[in-house]
């Protein structure tokens, strides 16, 4: 499937930008034209430090107009004669580390799970709940952070271990990232394959999130465990489509 950078031109209206001319960026698939793939456009815009350097670079190429300029940007694909937005918004340079090593993101998301964030956990979950990937580890998760919420303590079940020494947070994140085989006995073993939408969209949901709640501070040295805790008190430490992920 074919994505596209756009602007907007007028209200509900969006036109393509051909950033394909960009000397920033890089073409590894097959599309033609201004498509592109999806991890195309986020290593274009990864290229960036934030939006303002992305929107600078778009106007000095004269790839958009001096009046487009503040018009609204987005990620979106083309079906039945409209552009219709999937992702949320762009990655930029911070999150270049994420894309390179997944395992950082694993990282970074079960650390939650120690910040005691089990709203993170509960929407996470429920963001991939009809995944086909995970369609029985993420209700499970679901129901475990749901738990731990209410008791504002970590579900003994989030300690419970897999044949891979996962916890179920982790498992979920790796079933949802990596290509795997699932043998008679259960055992899951996992390739080096990624299933780059779904990195996407994990990382699109946790900076989304990060944002929402405050929690987007700047980290020190790439240190991922920077991030403001949300401190709870425990005796023991514990081992697609268009969707509005952030319903209360």
């Amino acid at each position: 499937m074919a994505y596209y950078l756009t602007i907007e031109k007028k209200k509900g209206e969006f036109t393509p930008i051909n950033v394909t001319k960009s000397k920033y960026f890089s073409r590894l698939s097959k599309f033609k034209g201004n498509g592109a793939s999806l991890q195309e456009l986020d290593i274009y815009t990864m290229m960036f430090n934030n939006e303002i350097e992305l929107r600078q670079s778009l106007l000095t190429e004269n790839l958009i107009e001096t009046s487009q300029y503040s018009k609204p940007l987005s990620i979106r694909n083309f079906k039945n004669g409209k552009y219709h937005k999937v992702m949320y918004d762009f990655f930029y340079q911070k999150d270049m580390e994420y894309i390179m090593n997944p395992q950082l993101l694993i990282d970074r998301i079960n650390q939650k799970l120690y910040d005691g964030d089990y709203r993170f956990i509960e929407k996470y979950a429920n963001a991939f709940l009809k995944f086909h990937d995970c369609l029985s580890t993420a209700p499970e998760v679901r129901e475990y952070a749901v738990s731990s919420g209410r008791y504002n303590y970590p579900s003994k079940y989030f300690s419970e271990l897999d044949e891979n020494k996962d916890n179920p947070l982790v498992r979920l994140t790796k079933l949802l990232i990596y290509e795997y085989t699932q043998w008679p006995n259960g055992r899951v073993e996992y390739t080096k394959k990624i299933k780059y939408r779904n990195l996407h969209a994990i990382l699109a949901f946790t900076n989304h999130y990060n944002q929402k709640y405050g929690l987007d501070l700047p980290q020190a040295e790439n240190d991922i465990l920077t991030i403001a805790p949300i401190k709870v008190k425990r005796k023991n430490k514990i081992i697609p489509g268009q969707i509005n992920l952030f319903d209360e």
